[in-house]
């Protein structure tokens, strides 16, 4: 992506996430909403290099970079434009139990059972995170233990529900995780409210990792509302998270009209040499 930037005039600066590649640090160790200050930290760098404008200094983030585009550009006066591809308009709460659904779909499992088996993860892990309702967290897990679909919600990557009750509800450790303690609940609505910079939304029409309906739908209600003077979102038929899509060879590449609605939305926006 910084070449086919760099092909269209706009330079690009990319950089290793915590503990990968040559970076130090390690990003799970924090909070998400923190990496927010890594990319301004790029930002002021590229303010201060010969050749940059620093007025037209924008950010391109995918998937959780979908949620900490935006951050960043309210975080920030520096910050002129957003393209968020892949980012969910949902907590990644909502956007992870809309992940673990789509398993148990994939395993046949019907839109009912699907919607019960997600009705329980989701009260557990609002217990854990909040911890209320203790006992209706609970009594769902009991319920849940005889049901077709819970032995496949016990393979699921988190492992959680292959702990035992006690293990799950009443270890203290558990609700000290930053996923229960900060990351599930993060709420992109409010950080969608206070953007005002022109901003560019790209979902993939078969993303398996993020519930586009009910993003487009609150992105578009929430800057509809708010008098965003400035926001685009597209769509791409048949593509992924990735915006790829997959030939009948099994092959994939990005979607038709991806790089087109990227190019001619900056060509509008950014002064590119």
């Amino acid at each position: 992506m910084a070449h086919w930037f760099a092909e269209q005039g706009v330079a690009a600066l990319t950089y290793d996430k915590r503990g990968v590649g040559a970076s130090t640090g390690d990003f799970r160790e924090v909070a998400f909403p923190e990496l927010c200050g890594d990319g301004l930290a790029g930002v002021e760098l590229l303010k201060a290099r010969a050749g940059i404008r620093p007025k037209q200094i924008g950010v391109w983030g995918l998937s959780q970079g979908g949620w900490l585009g935006p951050l960043a550009a309210t975080r920030s006066k520096d910050v002129a434009f957003v393209i968020a591809v892949s980012g969910p308009g949902v907590s990644p709460g909502e956007q992870m139990i809309f992940y673990y659904g789509r398993q148990l779909r994939d395993k046949g499992f019907s839109e009912p059972q699907i919607e019960e088996a997600s009705t329980l993860r989701r009260l557990v892990w609002n217990y854990l995170a909040t911890g209320a309702s203790h006992d209706e967290a609970k009594a769902a897990l009991e319920r849940g233990r005889s049901r077709p679909w819970y032995a496949a919600l016990q393979a699921q990557d988190d492992g959680l529900f292959a702990l035992s009750e006690p293990d799950i509800l009443d270890f203290p450790a558990r609700r000290s995780r930053l996923w229960f303690k900060v990351e599930m609940n993060y709420d992109p609505a409010i950080t969608l409210r206070k953007l005002s910079v022109p901003a560019l939304f790209l979902f993939g029409e078969r993303d398996e990792l993020v519930p586009v309906g009910k993003s487009v739908e609150i992105i578009r209600r929430v800057l509809t509302q708010t008098g965003h003077p400035d926001f685009t979102i597209r769509v791409f038929p048949e593509a992924d998270h990735g915006i790829r899509v997959t030939a009948a060879d099994g092959t994939t590449r990005l979607a038709p009209g991806y790089l087109d609605a990227m190019r001619d939305w900056l060509r509008k926006r950014v002064a590119a040499e």
